[in-house]
């Protein structure tokens, strides 16, 4: 169909989700300007699968496809394709490989830091009462420039984590519980819509709300596609949550939506009268002394450059209204400092916060949730959470019971947040 140019028989395959994002004026502009131009395509070559979604080799692209369980695609992408090349020289390391812990982390970075396209990787590790730091790469294409603990990254999704965070807080101080409906927090014309009116907060932190990944009035707010959230605004939230009708009951099923973690900072803002960024200041950054860990990166010199999946350089995302999905830039060293906070040990800033944080409010057998964090379902005590943007990946791993976490940050949109499940489940099987 897509030869065939046949937009209105595409859009019929289309999930809701996807109709939710894309309407079929949209997409129908989205195929003649940025998909149609680019028939006839070859024949597919399958390339593998990855979380549902499929990849395909149509030389010179490659057609990504994902479906959701009624067989509609909610995601549906035609790229360049880029094949998996080994670099011909050494990336730069730190790693002296000089233990068996070293060798752990070399054996599994190597691989993606020598792949053509992969820039730069910093990793910190707490094994066994220390912390180690590891560094691959370069902090921009060409610069020769070996990135540090202390270089920043765009974190991505890691942020959510941080909002749960201040909800719990909001808990523990007796401002809210987690059953608090949300509509108690929005303007009257929007908590009319009845949609909504059981929502809650933990759902939005647990992502059962019902509400999608993004609203549908999100994409008309995109002016330059490298900068999708920096127009959302509240008002743009505010307007979609007064008419719209969600997936599911609330409570009823699990589904990742960035747009209730941004909601849920929204509403943060509003019960304490400050803002988002106060908010993390003076409840977890501060606290924590997390001091690499905030919004701005733009006038870094720490900064390490972004590069999406087509190797051009990008800036970290801005955001406006859905901060709390996604804002926040680190580095490896605040990082690893956040993710010992996890381990829970008694008289650290944020104990009690982050013990609900960790308590499981949903659990299908394959999603298992707390309050933004999620749980490996091969491994049950393992919190993790994984980050993306334009130009960069992230991963945070925590294993309260053998003390064990695990920070993997990357200037690469490729697939280098997969490398801290990687890294975890390697040590955790290291022979004490």
């Amino acid at each position: 169909m897509i030869n065939q140019k046949k937009a209105d028989s595409i859009y019929l395959f289309a999930s809701n989700s996807f109709k939710n994002q894309i309407d079929a004026v949209k997409w129908k502009s989205i195929a003649e300007n940025g998909l149609f131009p680019l028939t006839p395509l070859s024949e597919a070559t399958f390339l593998g699968s990855e979380n549902g979604v499929n990849r395909y080799k149509l030389m010179p692209y490659q057609f990504i496809i994902g479906l959701d369980e009624q067989g509609k695609f909610n995601t549906l992408a035609l790229q360049p394709y880029k094949e998996k090349a080994v670099k011909a020289a050494r990336a730069l390391s730190d790693n002296e490989k000089r233990t068996r812990l070293d060798s752990v982390v070399d054996n599994i970075v190597t691989t993606y830091i020598q792949t053509k396209g992969n820039v730069g990787l910093s990793a910190g590790v707490y094994y066994k009462g220390k912390d180690y730091f590891y560094n691959y790469g370069e902090t921009k294409v060409g610069n020769n420039q070996l990135p540090v603990s202390h270089t920043i990254y765009d974190i991505g999704s890691i942020t959510k984590t941080f909002t749960a965070t201040l909800l719990a807080i909001a808990v523990e101080q007796g401002k809210v519980t987690l059953s608090t409906p949300i509509a108690k927090f929005l303007p009257d014309s929007v908590a009319l819509n009845k949609e909504i009116k059981n929502i809650t907060l933990e759902e939005l932190a647990n992502h059962t709300s019902g509400l999608p990944r993004l609203p549908d009035n999100f994409q008309a707010n995109v002016t330059d596609t490298y900068q999708p959230y920096e127009n959302y605004g509240v008002n743009d939230m505010f307007s979609y949550l007064k008419h719209c009708k969600i997936n599911n009951p609330p409570g009823a099923k699990y589904g990742y939506s960035n747009f209730g973690a941004g909601l849920l900072a929204v509403i943060l803002e509003r019960i304490y009268h400050k803002s988002y960024q106060e908010l993390l200041r003076q409840y977890i950054t501060g606290p924590a002394k997390l001091t690499e860990t905030g919004f701005a990166a733009d006038n870094s010199t720490t900064l390490a450059q972004g590069y999406n999946e087509q190797d051009q350089p990008v800036a970290p995302w801005k955001f406006l209204a859905m901060q709390g999905a996604g804002v926040l830039k680190s580095s490896a060293f605040d990082l690893l400092s956040y993710s010992k906070l996890q381990l829970l040990h008694p008289n650290q800033p944020l104990h009690e916060a982050l013990r609900l944080t960790h308590r499981v409010t949903f659990d299908d057998g394959t999603n298992i949730i707390g309050l933004g964090w999620h749980y490996l379902a091969d491994f049950k005590n393992v919190l993790q959470h994984a980050g993306g943007t334009g130009g960069y990946r992230s991963m945070i791993c925590i294993d309260p019971d053998k003390q064990l976490t695990v920070v993997v940050l990357t200037n690469n949109a490729t697939t280098g947040d997969s490398l801290g499940i990687e890294l975890i489940e390697a040590l955790k099987a290291i022979n004490d």
